[in-house]
């Protein structure tokens, strides 16, 4: 799994989340997770701060370097620019803020084909299925 956030505190915080489930790498920038070498993940969580703006050309990449991964993107809301660009080319899932253990193991248990979350308290938007 590779999380990629800019803001360190919140990239440490998903880490801390997931560490213990998921064989997780962190990564400050989708550049920084393109270079690493590592093999493609099963899952990348990208935090829409990292991803900039409308104009940046850093999610189509991930989907497009990545594509066998599923890739969730953690946003504010449903309308930030970024997340509405996620629906648009394909990306699985927003997770909104704020993030808690619930919330993001959740995310990703559901990305990596566990049921998903029927209650009204999830933060999970599913937008496509491969």
């Amino acid at each position: 799994m590779f999380v990629i956030e800019r803001e360190q505190v919140v990239r440490s915080a998903l880490y801390y989340i997931l560490r213990d489930l998921y064989h997780t790498y962190t990564f400050a920038s989708p550049d920084e997770a393109f270079a690493s070498g590592l093999d493609a993940p099963d899952v990348v969580l990208a935090g829409a701060t990292g991803l900039q703006s409308q104009d940046d050309p850093h999610l189509i990449a991930l989907r497009e370097r990545y594509d066998g991964a599923v890739i969730l993107v953690v946003a504010d809301r449903s309308s930030d620019p970024m997340a509405q660009l996620a629906g648009e080319i394909g990306i699985h899932a927003i997770v909104h803020k704020p993030i808690s253990f619930d919330t993001v193991c959740r995310a990703v248990d559901c990305a990596l084909g566990g049921p998903a979350p029927q209650d009204a308290t999830s933060r999970l938007i599913q937008l496509a299925f491969d």
